[in-house]
């Protein structure tokens, strides 16, 4: 989910797909293939790019293609995360400061053992299956609904595939938080799970899958 205030700088909603298409991307894809997934034309979407990368929100590569010239790839910079950051991160980063400031140095990392918690009971409530499978198949929407990009894949293992890190933001200062989070999805479905992170540019792909 974007940031209201950048809309207006992005501009139009063509743009917002294309940001979402390759947010959700492995690794960035050419203008023929947006073009394919949006149904726009190959033009219209080579204007936009071009005038994003511009912008700095999108950076270019080439991949060597089967035959003929290499092939120009698209894929999201890190300014790019911005227009899906958190609004109220700096709240959230103020308490965190505020709170070790009134109860000393390991109150940020109890305030967030308790939102994790908080956040399992919530989904727990929420999910009402009974194979691991389907709990992480039921996980997996809610995650996309709140805003991870999440989406299930179904084999063996099945997997859930997120592209939006939530907490990407605090990460710096709480690098905890990654572990908390995969704490907290191993107990809403059930079982140990395993948590695959990758960044690259502008790209975030979380792969989870059973243990």
């Amino acid at each position: 989910m974007m940031k209201r205030r950048i809309v207006h700088e992005i501009g139009k909603s063509q743009r917002l797909s294309i940001l979402e298409l390759l947010k959700r991307s492995a690794n960035g894809m050419a203008v023929a293939d947006i073009a394919l997934s949006l149904s726009m034309s190959y033009m219209g979407i080579k204007a936009h790019c071009i005038e994003m990368h511009q912008q700095g929100y999108l950076e270019t590569w080439r991949q060597p293609g089967m035959r003929g010239r290499p092939l120009m790839y698209y894929r999201l910079t890190e300014k790019a995360h911005e227009l899906f950051a958190e609004e109220n991160y700096q709240l959230v980063s103020s308490l965190l400061q505020v709170s070790k400031t009134l109860f000393g140095p390991t109150a940020p990392l109890k305030l967030l053992m308790l939102h994790f918690r908080s956040l399992a009971t919530n989904y727990q409530e929420r999910i009402k299956k009974e194979s691991v499978m389907e709990r992480a198949r039921a996980l997996s929407l809610l995650r996309e609904a709140d805003g991870s990009m999440s989406q299930f894949e179904e084999g063996t293992p099945w997997k859930i595939i997120e592209s939006h890190d939530l907490y990407q933001n605090l990460l710096t200062d709480y690098p905890e938080v990654e572990a908390l989070e995969r704490q907290m999805i191993s107990d809403v479905i059930g079982v140990p799970v395993r948590r695959d992170i990758t960044r690259v540019a502008g790209l975030y792909r979380a792969v989870i899958t059973p243990e």
